[in-house]
């Protein structure tokens, strides 16, 4: 499947396969994105996979925010087909619940 990201209202949800082949796309937006904003809302509760390359990118995505003093809120840690692969990399703390 295909990647997509759509801007629902100021949050930017990440849709398909967050694998290798789009994971550059995901990469150069958000970084266009926290450039841009102080804040920056992610959402990845219809992403259907992950690989070990779009964790990297969250972890480059998260980085960045803090270098920058951004507020990054990143929403989708009850999507059970991604849920474990970010636990496993301790990427688990990048989720937030507090959004509204």
């Amino acid at each position: 499947m295909n990647l997509e990201i759509k801007n629902n209202q100021g949050v930017y949800e990440i849709h398909g396969d967050f694998i290798n082949e789009q994971t550059n796309q995901v990469a150069i937006y958000f970084n266009k994105l926290l450039d841009t904003y102080y804040e920056v809302v992610v959402c990845l509760k219809h992403v259907t996979k992950v690989d070990e390359t779009a964790l990297n990118v969250m972890k480059f995505i998260s980085d960045k925010a803090k270098r920058r003093s951004k507020v990054l809120f990143v929403l989708g840690e009850e999507n059970l087909s991604i849920c474990e692969q970010f636990k496993h990399a301790n990427l688990n703390s990048l989720f937030k619940k507090d959004y509204h």
